[in-house]
């Protein structure tokens, strides 16, 4: 790795989500989170365990073990969110509830029932003015008809509240809360045809094209600010010819600017309480023009100006499920965290690990 200014804070641990200042991480099929910066760590519950034979209870078990956990490295929880009241949502094999009681989530609603594919990673967006949560469909198939599912009721009612046409988009990378225009944000792709962000401003009774039909507008996500929208396109090795920038929208000319030159494409973002925006760009093997087998963290803290601030060199991970890209994970929420933490997978010494970044005290911190 390049930067110096990266601490390990625990081994096995996926970044998930940040709320009121607490860091949400998982690792396996348990959820864990810290309110002192990663100083300590609280187990906040595991996943019901939905076994019924004796031989599926015990190799559940057994699985579940500390010795097993540490060999295997199994990420595990693919997405957790925490409503308002505290609630947390957990996306697996399905969606999954812990609201305080015990230390067990229950499963709530059934992906395989309903033939209904997860989101993508920090695919899951929060609505704090209803409380709702909401996610897209992520499904590499062609053509689908991609729906988005909505969580009510503190995450006990789940429903289809949407359903693009088929063959309108490939599938959902990401839905974003907007608390500066009061809306939902959709990003789609994969190709030309296919890249859209949308919106909707009243649950989705209706959604509005806001742009598209270019890989400059395909995002896995983006960052709303006061003034504007910023974002990394993602113009991965099934796009060749495009090029990978950090741009922003801003809403007073409606004009787009190009402010950083990325190459590689971009997945996931996040912003600290100060304002610092932060980006991380993915290496995906096989892909043309990539001169560093790396995935990078950028940072800004004007909104504008962009550095790189990590290099970490691609290295795969072996793991039969889950991505093979060398990706930096990042907490999705509200923000509220005081210094950067990140997971990155597939990259040297640091796979599946929760590092922070620290500048030295001579630096400006982030």
């Amino acid at each position: 790795m390049e930067s110096r200014n990266l601490h390990l804070v625990r081994d096995r641990m996926m970044v998930q989500y940040s709320r009121n200042g607490v860091l949400y991480a998982s690792e396996d099929h348990f959820v864990y989170a810290s309110s002192d910066g990663g100083g300590g760590w609280e187990k906040i519950c595991h996943l019901q365990d939905r076994r019924t034979s004796l031989i599926a209870k015990t190799k559940s078990f057994l699985l579940r073990s500390g010795m097993v956990r540490r060999l295997r490295r199994n990420i595990g929880i693919h997405n957790v969110a925490v409503l308002p009241s505290g609630t947390v949502i957990i996306q697996y094999d399905g969606i999954y509830r812990y609201d305080g009681t015990g230390t067990c989530a229950s499963h709530v609603y059934c992906f395989r029932e309903l033939n209904l594919y997860g989101p993508l990673k920090n695919g899951m967006a929060v609505d704090d003015r209803t409380g709702n949560l909401y996610f897209g469909e992520y499904n590499n198939e062609r053509p689908y008809s991609v729906r988005i599912v909505r969580g009510s009721d503190d995450g006990r009612k789940w429903e289809v509240c949407y359903q693009f046409p088929e063959g309108k988009i490939k599938h959902v990378h990401s839905i974003v809360s907007d608390p500066f225009r009061n809306r939902l944000w959709i990003c789609t792709g994969d190709s030309d045809e296919e890249a859209h962000l949308f919106y909707t401003d009243d649950d989705f009774k209706t959604l509005q094209e806001f742009a598209g039909n270019s890989q400059i507008w395909r995002m896995v996500t983006l960052i709303p600010t006061p003034d504007a929208l910023i974002w990394g396109s993602d113009a991965g090795r099934d796009a060749p010819s495009a090029a990978n920038y950090i741009y922003r929208w801003r809403f007073a000319d409606s004009q787009m600017e190009r402010l950083q030159y990325i190459n590689k494409p971009a997945y996931y973002a996040t912003r600290l309480r100060d304002g610092t925006l932060v980006l991380g760009t993915t290496y995906e093997p096989g892909q043309q023009g990539i001169a560093e087998e790396s995935a990078d963290i950028w940072v800004s803290r004007d909104s504008e100006h962009w550095e790189r601030v990590a290099v970490l060199p691609f290295s795969p991970s072996g793991r039969s499920s889950g991505t093979r890209y060398g990706t930096v994970n990042f907490p999705s929420g509200d923000g509220s965290l005081e210094e950067l933490f990140f997971t990155p997978v597939n990259v040297q010494d640091l796979d599946f690990t929760l590092v922070a970044y620290r500048p030295k005290p001579s630096e400006d911190p982030l």
